[in-house]
């Protein structure tokens, strides 16, 4: 039996609780990354809306990298996507 619960912390930050502990997932709808309650760390992509999506494992120690320096690489990687999203937004909200 899997148990799940996912708590919104803010727009695009999630705290999920599963059997294994707990993890964290951040990014806008379609475009995740995350660490999952074991502490792999993962990267997620889905189209909105039809239930496919592709769950991608990040291998912290393939190049030598620690996971601080994963995570750091991650938290770069959400930034970029926030800002492309509010740069999209903005000109779309300028456009009307």
């Amino acid at each position: 039996m899997r148990f799940q619960k996912s708590i919104r912390i803010a727009p695009g930050i999630r705290i999920n609780l599963s059997k294994s502990g707990v993890g964290v997932r951040v990014g806008p709808r379609s475009l995740k990354l995350g660490s999952d309650g074991k502490g792999h760390h993962y990267s997620w992509v889905g189209i909105p809306g039809t239930g496919i999506s592709q769950r991608n494992y990040i291998k912290e120690d393939e190049d030598g990298h620690t996971p601080a320096e994963c995570q750091g690489a991650m938290l770069i990687g959400i930034l970029i996507v926030v800002g492309v999203v509010l740069v999209v937004g903005l000109f779309a909200a300028v456009k009307q």
